[in-house]
């Protein structure tokens, strides 16, 4: 026999002759939604999927998409007795992405809250504070309010910043509110508002009393059972201090046994049952009023910071009654006061109206007797706020306007999410019914439903935005549905966790994305319009754009999808930029390194592959190159330098000498090719010599951000070998280092002296060339065709003077003593372990066995931000700019720690 949460297959189809299976959606797979035992999923702005164990009191954290995880320490409590806690029923991390709260409800005991706090690498995650909850009065729900603004932009390339989402405080602190089970609201003010944590509790069943404030320690019972709170939610509006908190209670039955209707000892029953009880009985069963009450109870909060008034005040408002079914989901949704919603021909809106417009949607379910589809419907109440202009006036703020319904008889909604981009709800619906892969399909996913946009306030379909289908893992015929969800940070992909009835998974789905010419598919147009804009936004906000990524990486899409991505976002940020978009063109290769590294690796082998990998090193190689200046100009006095740092720019100087050498070797090959550039017939033009010239590292030739940059690090170094050269050697420490200066600089294949005043040359022809050549030239990290003959020129420039020396240049004394076979006629960069010891900040030597950092975006490894990297004896100059590395790596990737990062690829 089979278990209850099991699908029945069909005899038949366990035949040989039976081409498909069916699965049917069953209530089993709604148990964790209609009893609240869901696991929470969160997803941070750098791109880290936080979720809790199946069994154990702990939190997990997975980096996306290189699927990298780790775990958070527990509280004090959770390590003395593991076994007496639950895994956390609530996740909530700031918006600032620096905070981390979870609720751990205990077994019979008091529960426990705890905050983490970040640290500068991605997994450095430290436990700052954690409290106890009283039983029966555990967290329901978490909200964040912080001085945060998100970045928009619109379909014309405007940026903008939306104001702040929620109360503000009096210092730049987020604020953690809290919904209890015992329906009261903790306002948690964390540093440095505060020198410690600091928790604030008020009521939210009744007016708030400043002199009679709520403890935990208070017993939730009453007359007929414990009324707890068991779903709630909390809306925020923008450029408001007050707030809406949406709670559904159940009653339970009381702990408290005085507080029951009926005396457990009395046994003077009478003899004759037959007889009806008194008609003054003030209640005929007690159980008959336990279960989930029929209203949705409403509070209105105002947060102030006033010396003459309490800071929080509550005024209950009149409840929402929906008394047929189960809630199973309650979710808010403010409007921004600026919308850009694409496609849709419409009068601008005036900000104040929909502005200080607040939804409150909820899903409910009837499973009626457990044997037919759920009935379902989704209800969304519209809350407007009222003008005061009277500052007596004591009434309240938001008033409830109407609302509006949605039943879906053949779906069942499994989600709901609210979309600024989108600007409405996204709804996940489950199917009633599908078929099953075949057993000997690789694939061992199936479609259970689908996610749609829901317009607000009528609930219905967007006809703008296309319906993107769910795939779910499927496993001997069970099929498993989503029960838990979180947007990415740029709401590109969904994080969907299933129920860990079947096994847990965490899958990773598309969202829907605008029809572009009344079509549902995803045209190239369009596809790098949004992505585009959504790029933008990320680098503004400064989030990690792994979501966005993701979809530019998959092996299927043509590459020139992502080049024309990259190409529109180069020019929003260019034309909205106000004349300084330097400051931004080193994100934006960043961005670019990230793009090309993960589409090399989700590559197969072939041309396109090793194109890719070249792309990215060459963007990775303009943004070491920044770093570089960065780091001489930091150390620079005048014409002299910190000789305090002279070893850390020793080593730097030899990585520059590097890079040029492999820039020189491609210009003396591709100059050796006797074809000329230009329009020539087919048999005239070899493919040898168009590939030299497309080579993506002769970008540091073309593009005028990376020509200067290449320029002032050759001049650093050769400023920097001048000053070390005339200085006599006062100890052996120096003698070594200016030997070593002076081999790894006089022994080259490069006189510096000539190249310096050549790079200045080329610098200025290549301001000459066409801005939107330039500007796809850096989209793609490569220089585009029509600069050949630029390139063509600035190499005759290169081989017409005394700057390379090739015999040095080709052949290395390393390579004679290996042997002759090992002669430096390809990249050094593709030598077996070339570059896996070097710093991948400071171009040092990394220590062997020493524990360090990974960048998870381009995989460089250093020591930057290590407490060992730093010593007392270094120089405070180069101390400075180091200390500036450790949160991002020069590439803009985030750091993680080396031993405690395991892969589950």
């Amino acid at each position: 026999m089979n278990a209850p949460h099991e699908r029945s297959i069909p005899r038949a189809a366990k035949g040989k002759a039976k081409e498909s299976v069916h699965w049917h959606l069953g209530w089993w797979d709604l148990s964790h939604a209609l009893e609240g035992t869901r696991r929470p999923v969160q997803w941070s702005k750098a791109s880290v999927i936080f979720t809790t164990h199946e069994f154990q009191p702990l939190v997990l954290a997975r980096h996306f998409p290189t699927s990298r995880q780790f775990g958070l320490p527990s509280p004090t409590p959770i390590l003395s007795a593991p076994a007496a806690y639950d895994p956390p029923t609530v996740l909530s991390i700031s918006p600032t992405d620096d905070w981390l709260f979870a609720y751990f409800p205990g077994k019979g005991i008091d529960g426990v809250g705890c905050l983490w706090r970040r640290g500068s690498q991605l997994d450095n995650w430290l436990v700052h504070e954690w409290w106890s909850f009283a039983l029966g009065a555990g967290v329901v729900t978490a909200a964040w309010t912080s001085a945060h603004r998100e970045w928009v932009v619109s379909e014309a390339g405007t940026s903008s910043r939306l104001p702040p989402l929620g109360p503000l405080t009096p210092v730049a602190s987020p604020l953690l509110l809290l919904v209890t089970q015992s329906h009261q609201l903790h306002l948690c003010t964390l540093p440095p508002a505060m020198p410690t944590l600091k928790i604030s509790r008020v009521t939210l069943l009744q007016p708030s009393d400043p002199q009679l404030p709520p403890t935990d320690s208070e017993s939730p019972g009453k007359i007929g059972g414990d009324k707890i709170c068991t779903k709630a939610a909390i809306g925020f509006s923008y450029r408001d201090s007050t707030i809406l908190v949406a709670m559904r209670s159940q009653l339970m039955p009381s702990h408290n046994s005085n507080q029951t209707l009926h005396n457990a000892m009395d046994i003077g029953l009478q003899l004759d049952m037959s007889q009806l009880p008194l008609p003054d009985s003030p209640f005929l069963a007690e159980w008959e009023l336990w279960g989930e009450e029929p209203t949705i109870s409403i509070t209105e909060v105002t947060i102030q910071y006033r010396f003459t008034a309490p800071p929080i005040l509550t005024r209950p408002l009149p409840p929402i009654y929906h008394p047929t079914s189960r809630l199973v989901d309650l979710v808010f949704f403010c409007p921004p006061p600026h919308v850009n919603v694409p496609n849709i021909k419409q009068e601008p809106k005036v900000l104040g109206t929909e502005a200080h417009a607040l939804y409150l949607a909820a899903t409910f379910l009837d499973t009626a007797d457990y044997t037919s589809l759920p009935k379902s419907e989704i209800v969304s109440y519209k809350f407007t706020r009222r003008e005061v202009s009277n500052p007596a006036d004591s009434g309240p703020h938001w008033i409830l306007q109407g609302e509006s319904k949605r039943s879906n008889p053949t779906k069942v909604p499994c989600f709901l999410l609210p979309s600024i981009g989108r600007g409405g709800l996204l709804a996940g619906f489950l199917d009633a019914g599908g078929l099953l892969p075949r057993r000997k399909q690789k694939s061992k996913e199936t479609i259970t439903g689908a996610i749609e946009v829901l317009k607000l306030p009528d609930l219905t379909t967007s006809e703008d935005w296309d319906s993107i289908p769910i795939h779910s893992h499927t496993d001997h015929g069970n099929v498993d549905v989503p029960v838990s969800v979180a947007l990415s940070p740029n709401e590109a992909l969904v994080s969907c966790v299933s129920s860990h009835l079947l096994g847990s998974h965490v899958s990773i789905q598309a969202l829907p994305r605008r029809v572009s010419g009344g079509l549902a598919s995803i045209t190239a147009s369009h596809l790098h319009g949004d992505l585009s804009r959504q790029l933008v936004t990320a680098i503004r906000a400064r989030y990690s754009p792994s979501d966005i990524v993701h979809a530019l990486a998959v092996p299927t899409l043509p590459v020139d999808i992502a080049v024309n991505t990259l190409y529109n976002a180069f020019a929003t940020m260019e034309e909205d930029s106000n004349g300084l978009m330097e400051m931004w063109t080193a994100e934006l290769l960043g961005v670019a390194t990230e793009v090309y590294s993960s589409r090399a690796q989700r590559l197969d082998r072939g041309p396109e592959k090793d194109m890719c990998a070249l792309r990215w090193q060459t963007a990775h190689d303009i943004t070491s190159l920044l770093a570089c200046c960065g780091a001489f100009s930091a150390c620079q006095e005048g014409d002299a330098y910190d000789l305090e740092a002279v070893w850390q720019l020793v080593g730097m100087s030899g990585w520059i000498i590097e890079l040029v050498e492999r820039l020189l070797r491609e210009c003396v090959l591709a100059g050796d090719n006797p074809v000329a550039p230009g329009p020539s017939t087919p048999k005239e033009r070899e493919i040898p010599d168009a590939l030299s010239l497309d080579s993506p590292i002769f970008l540091h030739l073309v593009h005028p951000y990376a020509v200067s940059r290449l320029q002032a690090a050759i001049e650093h170094v050769k400023r920097f070998r001048d000053h070390v050269g005339k200085l006599a050697a006062r100890g052996e420490n120096s003698h070594i280092a200016k030997d070593v200066l002076m081999d790894i600089t006089d022994s080259s294949g490069v006189d510096l002296h000539p190249l310096v005043p050549l790079l200045s040359g080329i610098l200025q022809d290549s301001k000459q060339l066409d801005a939107q050549d330039l500007r796809r030239s850096l989209a793609g990290c490569c220089p585009v065709p029509s600069t050949r003959t630029h390139i063509r020129k600035a190499i005759d420039k290169i081989l017409g003077t005394k700057a390379i020396d090739r015999a040095r240049l080709f052949i290395k004394p390393s390579d004679l003593v290996d042997s002759v076979t090992r002669l430096s006629m390809s990249d050094p960069s593709q030598r077996p372990h070339k570059g896996k010891d070097i710093d991948v900040v400071n171009k040092g030597l990394l220590l062997p066995r020493q524990p360090g950092l990974v960048c998870l975006r381009c995989g460089g490894k250093s020591e930057v931000a290590m407490e060992h990297a730093i010593g007392a004896e270094a120089s405070i100059r180069w101390q400075v700019w180091q200390r500036a590395w450790q949160w991002r790596c020069v590439c803009g990737g985030q750091w993680a720690h080396v031993q405690n990062v395991s892969s589950v690829e």
